[in-house]
């Protein structure tokens, strides 16, 4: 098995987890509480980033400004975009969407963007920055990863105690500790994991039914972009809650390598993992386009829904796939590069 395989299953799971949690609730999000699906999408991505960067040797600012360019060439594009439909229909620039591309400004002042799965690019920009100047060429250990653990759980709690629920899920705390065990899990040996697909699913459909029934039984508040765990006094229940939070992330995304490192991914896996960004950057503002149109076949309930996520994930990947091949944009990184050097060549040491 490649680790690609498992790295391309889990960027297009991850992804359709985020599609489906935008549009979908309970039971769904019941399984994961106190954070919801499209939470756990994120976390899956969180790690592939630590994993992609876990082995990584070559030089540091060149990396990271390879794994940057995409995500921003194309958060400027769809910000200009959304930018140009707004002032036409409602005189409105939407300069919000541009906060996330001025160093993730939006996590430091708390608040979403107009379109709100761009506040993901400063918080990309965030991790991939803690990786160049701290974590790059760093064995992973159980101890470092203890200590990440223990930072995330108290930086989280105290965001949450303090009412900054935004930061709180959007700033680098939040995913450390899926990061850096990304890192840790790359640089370890690899394992024979052909067998024992059914074990590790039948494992983790066990594990989401009895913490839905766990968390059931508690008083746990509806609250966005986490529910609220209130068994105690406010600033135990902010810790608590982010237990619980730290603990779904992590044990999901274990859940999650335990089974699709035992499935070798096809060419359908590996086209919908090759174009997540613009399905992440690009499906929240795609549904003011079709759910009047969906709305003429399905006016509400479960089909409707159904219809958008499928519309949004399957056909936002083909809409992808067309731009990424007629837009070079490998090319224009290269040059963008190449006169980044010339105007600082220190990076390129």
């Amino acid at each position: 098995m490649k680790r690609c395989d498992f790295v391309d299953w889990m960027k297009a799971v991850g992804m359709f987890l985020i599609v489906f949690g935008h549009f979908f609730g309970d039971p769904f999000n019941q399984f994961t509480q106190p954070i919801y699906p499209k939470q756990l999408g994120v976390a899956m991505f969180v790690f592939i980033m630590g994993w992609g960067l876990g082995k990584v040797k070559a030089k540091r600012y060149q990396v990271s400004y390879n794994r940057l360019f995409p995500m921003f060439f194309w958060g400027t594009v769809i910000a200009i975009f959304i930018s140009a439909i707004s002032l036409v229909v409602i005189n409105n620039p939407s300069l919000s969407n541009y906060a996330p591309l001025v160093f993730g400004v939006n996590v430091i002042f708390d608040f979403f963007p107009a379109n709100p799965t761009t506040w993901f690019i400063g918080t990309y920009l965030h991790i991939i920055l803690l990786w160049a100047v701290i974590l790059y060429r760093i064995p992973i250990t159980p101890l470092i990863l203890g200590a990440c653990l223990i930072i995330e759980i108290l930086m989280r709690s105290y965001f949450i105690g303090n009412s900054s629920i935004f930061i709180a899920y959007m700033a680098l705390p939040n995913w450390l500790t899926l990061f850096v065990l990304g890192m840790y899990m790359c640089q370890q040996k690899d394992q024979d994991s052909s067998k024992g697909l059914m074990l590790c699913t039948l494992a983790w459909v066990v594990f989401l039914i009895l913490w839905a029934v766990i968390l059931n039984g508690l008083n746990v508040s509806q609250r966005f972009p986490f529910k609220s765990i209130q068994l105690s006094s406010d600033m135990m229940n902010a810790l608590y809650t982010s237990i619980a939070v730290s603990f779904v992330y992590i044990s999901n995304t274990l859940f999650s390598i335990a089974v699709f490192s035992r499935v070798k991914a096809g060419r359908i896996v590996r086209f919908f993992s090759r174009n997540t960004i613009i399905v992440f950057i690009g499906h929240m503002p795609l549904y003011f386009v079709i759910e009047p149109i969906v709305n003429l076949v399905f006016a509400s309930g479960w089909p409707k829904r159904l219809c958008i996520v499928l519309i949004m994930y399957i056909g936002l990947s083909w809409v992808s796939e067309i731009l990424c091949k007629a837009i070079k944009v490998d090319e224009i990184k290269k040059w963008g590069w190449e006169k980044l050097i010339h105007w600082v060549p220190i990076l390129g040491k």
